[in-house]
């Protein structure tokens, strides 16, 4: 099943937390257990995980950005936004996370970001639920290593 929402966004480059809808998305399947993949079909806006705990990582990723990809760097695409062109290749415009006892496995800091470099847009995000087929475990990293070093594969 697909999902699909839009956020609008309000400056030119900014993070835009959209865990909370792609909880919504996971509720409404009712999935338990599989993969949920969060995709971005823009070329100058991105999706990326990272700390949401502390504002200042994300300003501290897009101020970096800038430093690497500079806005204004005598690029020769005429629609002046190669920068954006380039911070989403750079930033990638799809992100797969597990699906566990119906949450995100996520980590404890973590949060999925819309990543906008040539706002203001009003931006689609797609996120696609798939269940596990069969009933799954997490299994501990002890019980793993113990069945790679049974010989099983």
């Amino acid at each position: 099943m697909v999902f699909e929402f839009n956020i609008r966004t309000f400056e030119t480059e900014e993070f835009i937390e959209i865990t909370p809808y792609v909880y919504r998305a996971i509720e409404a399947s009712g999935v338990e257990s599989g993969m949920c993949h969060v995709f971005i079909p823009h070329t100058t806006a991105g999706v990326t995980i990272n700390e949401n705990a502390d504002p200042d990582v994300v300003d501290d990723i897009l101020g970096e950005l800038e430093v690497l990809v500079p806005r204004d760097d005598n690029y020769a695409h005429a629609e002046g936004n190669s920068a954006a062109h380039i911070k989403s290749s750079m930033m990638g415009v799809s992100q797969p996370v597990i699906i566990y006892e119906g949450a995100l496995l996520l980590g404890r800091w973590q949060g999925i970001y819309l990543a906008e470099f040539d706002g203001p847009r009003t931006r689609t995000v797609f996120v696609k639920i798939m269940p596990d087929p069969e009933s799954t475990q997490m299994l501990q990293v002890d019980e793993v290593n113990e069945t790679l070093d049974n010989g099983e594969d």
